[in-house]
């Protein structure tokens, strides 16, 4: 039971040793205070967007920055076709592996078969071993 506060106290030092600085929970540093502040007004960014003013003709030719939509819409088919081939890449490299190793095992099921086979043969050999097969005479007439 005393084991559990170990990896939960050896967290709180690995994180307390990787901070550059202390900082008491009351007091907020400048850096602190200027990502709080970037953040908030972020998220009143994001809260006041809207599809529909962005969209709206005068808005959108006068006002909003659209370099990052036309950016989107001219590289989509570089970006679709760069996903589709890193997807399709990934695939194949997989099926190619599953069919080496099906492979593999074929060789190896037929390899054991003849090694089957051989040894059935060689019980079957006379203790002599076989007579060599002679065709006609030895010597000539």
């Amino acid at each position: 039971n005393k084991a559990a506060p170990l990896p939960a106290m050896a967290l709180r030092l690995a994180v307390r040793r990787f901070c550059s600085k202390p900082v008491s929970s009351g007091l907020a540093s400048k850096e602190v205070a200027s990502y709080t502040k970037s953040l908030k007004s972020f998220s009143e960014q994001l809260k006041g967007f809207s599809f529909s003013k962005y969209f709206e003709e005068k808005y959108f030719w006068e006002k909003a920055n659209v370099g990052p939509f036309f950016i989107l819409l001219f590289f989509t088919p570089t970006i679709y076709r760069s996903v589709k081939d890193y997807y399709w890449a990934g695939q194949l490299k997989k099926l190619n592996t599953e069919e080496i190793i099906s492979d593999r095992y074929e060789w190896l099921r037929m390899s054991m078969l003849q090694d089957e086979v051989e040894e059935a043969l060689l019980k079957q050999v006379p203790a002599g071993g076989f007579k060599p097969v002679q065709l006609g005479p030895s010597s000539p007439p």
